[in-house]
């Protein structure tokens, strides 16, 4: 089934400048036939509320944005600081299909914790927009596999914005770490192949790579527009000692979306 309902931020005052996640966010919806929920309010914010007529001057920019691109849109405000800007957006995930924002680097940095929350307080699939260039529903995906619960409930998600048609590589790091060297990662591609997407399996070697740059490079090689993984939540020490993919793509380097289910 279809994604018919995507959740997207927008810092007020880059509504002009043609945000990543509000871009991609529109430019998937339009192509899902799927609503997009714009929430719109500063991250890092001085203990007041937005200013009312600021926020109807992004309403109606956001809207017309929505409108040129022919997609149903809810544009909505930080209504309480009762609660942090994450677990605003996580509930308005929980009700939705998938949320689109872009990635920070930086533990501190607002739209970090933002992306955190969202990706492990919302039980949804949370897409981390590239700086620029990504709007087309994707075609191709690289779908990292290491046979765990999340790397299935990735791919699962993945299948909502995956049209019928569409190509997927089913990629495992062979050195990565001991799994048990059974055959789920070939009937994961059988699996996405009755879901009418193409799908092969494919054994990456690390070569003394992190894992993220391993699949970068297999995505880049498979001429993917999507990668999709797991997440995994570490402890800081254990991000700082051994880096994590997870870690990599909320840094918001990556060139491509990534679609991350916890």
């Amino acid at each position: 089934m279809s994604a018919r309902s995507i959740v997207t931020h927008v810092e007020p005052s880059k509504v002009d400048g043609d945000p990543a996640a509000l871009s991609l966010a529109l430019g998937w919806a339009g192509a899902l036939d799927a609503r997009v929920v714009v929430l719109a309010f500063p991250v890092d914010v001085g203990g007041s509320g937005s200013d009312e007529t600021d926020f109807a001057a992004t309403r109606t920019a956001i809207a017309a944005l929505a409108k040129r691109e022919g997609v149903p849109a809810t544009v909505v405000d930080r209504s309480s600081f009762a609660y942090g800007i994450g677990e605003v957006f996580a509930d308005h995930m929980k009700v939705a299909d998938l949320g689109i924002v872009t990635g920070r680097r930086g533990p501190l940095v607002g739209e970090r914790l933002l992306a955190q929350a969202a990706l492990f307080d919302s039980g949804r699939p949370l897409v981390i927009a590239p700086q620029t260039g990504a709007r087309a529903l994707p075609r191709r995906a690289l779908i990292a596999w290491d046979g765990t619960h999340a790397a299935a409930r990735a791919m699962q998600d993945a299948i909502s914005v995956l049209a019928p048609g569409a190509e997927a590589v089913v990629a495992r790091v062979t050195d990565d770490k001991e799994l048990r060297m059974d055959q789920s990662g070939i009937e994961a591609a059988h699996h996405l192949a009755r879901h009418g997407i193409k799908a092969e399996f494919r054994d990456i070697q690390r070569n003394g790579r992190d894992i993220y740059d391993a699949l970068l490079a297999a995505a880049h090689d498979a001429s993917c527009d999507l990668i999709v993984a797991g997440a995994v939540r570490h402890s800081p020490i254990h991000e700082l000692v051994f880096g994590s993919v997870t870690g990599r793509v909320l840094d918001g380097d990556c060139p491509l979306p990534v679609l991350l289910s916890a």
